[in-house]
């Protein structure tokens, strides 16, 4: 009865990484046709999860799957023919430096992505089949599977690279590629960060003689450390967005072609 339970989706409401299963099982039902469309994390999520128009439909949720994650959302959007004009990428700068390699991987990404994987390219299937365990009987159980040195994007203080990875760069440019062949204005913006973040992003190391980089590392701005509830998040988003609404309007705009 047991293993029966957590292979339904009624075993969800105990699973911590709910909203990520929604999201790749809603992206996979169903088309959207907004102008443009928001992928990223929770970060965008909290500043733009409202954004749900014509216009603008948010499909933020959590930094856990990386670039490699939205990869694979952007290509369930294209497989159930989404018509939209833009795709704009709203991540954590240091989500970048990654390389799934996080405490919420297993959860956040693996077992919520699992039909998905087959599309990832071999080196990132067999370091996905060599590092977590398989999905065993329980499919949708919160598990308790611990990660060596993975690194936590909360502390910061810890982080000793401050270069892309391979592995989000490697995906950024096969987005970039993908939207490039299907027509789709691409750009990657970081959502506002608190102050204490600033250091970070100075020693950030990227070409700058790719666009893409450039613009993405231009766009980042700060608010007061002290109004962050946990160095990462804001803790009242809902006044932010109502004093910063043209900052934030502008994060989205597509300024080429």
């Amino acid at each position: 009865m047991v293993a029966i339970f957590f292979n339904t989706r009624y075993a969800l409401h105990l699973n911590e990484a709910e909203v990520v299963y929604d999201l790749v099982q809603n992206i996979d039902d169903k088309a959207f046709n907004s102008s443009t469309i928001l992928l990223g994390d929770s970060v965008c999520r909290q500043f733009f999860e409202n954004r749900k128009s014509e216009d603008v439909y948010c499909l933020c949720e959590n930094q856990s799957y990386e670039v490699v994650g939205n990869y694979l959302l952007l290509l369930s959007l294209l497989k159930n023919e989404s018509n939209f004009e833009n795709l704009v990428l709203v991540i954590n700068p240091i989500t970048l430096t990654l390389s799934l390699n996080q405490p919420y991987t297993y959860n956040y990404f693996v077992k919520p992505f699992e039909s998905m994987l087959p599309l990832l390219e071999s080196e990132e299937k067999n370091y996905i089949n060599n590092t977590f365990p398989s999905e065993g009987i329980f499919k949708y159980k919160f598990s308790n599977f611990e990660l060596p040195k993975a690194y936590d994007i909360m502390t910061l203080e810890k982080k000793k690279s401050y270069q892309i990875s391979e592995l989000n760069l490697k995906y950024l440019n096969k987005i970039d590629s993908l939207a490039r062949k299907r027509k789709i204005n691409f750009k990657i913006v970081s959502a506002p960060l608190p102050l204490s973040n600033k250091e970070f992003v100075v020693k950030m190391r990227y070409d700058k003689t790719n666009v893409l980089l450039s613009d993405y590392y231009n766009s980042i701005t700060f608010y007061p450390s002290v109004d962050s509830k946990d160095g990462v998040h804001h803790k009242e988003p809902g006044k932010y967005i109502t004093e910063n609404r043209e900052q934030l309007d502008a994060l989205l705009k597509i300024k080429y072609k």
